[in-house]
């Protein structure tokens, strides 16, 4: 009896040395699953921050460029009424014969004359209205 129960105690250790050994094996796999895992996610996520970085670089590329045409138009569009006057200016100045002294030619602002008179304004009136508000 002392053998049979020694033969038992020696295959219930080697089965538990497999099952050990075995979950051991598992175990190890299951690390290597995780490992392979994290690594596919830290390159999946690289991907996508390089992904997001391009999108994001493209977009302010195309908000730049619209913003630039956008601005070219303004610009052309002040600047044409602007061209079109200093043309009928020249025209007018060369059709008059008009030229200043310095020999430049004279634009149509320069021709006109004002009724406007400058001078020092006159607080007569004013004076009186602020000693009549005084007196009451």
């Amino acid at each position: 009896m002392a053998k049979e129960l020694k033969d038992i105690g020696e295959e219930y250790r080697r089965a538990s040395q497999n099952s050990f050994a075995q979950v051991v094996r598992s175990v190890g796999e299951i690390q290597r699953g995780f490992q392979g895992i994290a690594s596919e996610m830290t390159e999946q996520s690289k991907r996508s921050v390089g992904q997001a970085l391009e999108l994001q670089t493209h977009i302010a590329k195309k908000a730049y460029d619209t913003y630039v045409s956008e601005l070219t138009k303004l610009g052309q569009m002040m600047f044409s009424g602007y061209q079109s006057f200093l043309t009928r200016a020249e025209e007018q100045s060369s059709s008059t014969g008009l030229a200043s002294e310095s020999g430049a030619q004279r634009t149509t602002a320069h021709r006109v004359m004002s009724s406007r008179k400058t001078g020092a304004a006159t607080r007569r009136n004013s004076k009186k209205r602020t000693m009549m508000g005084r007196k009451k």
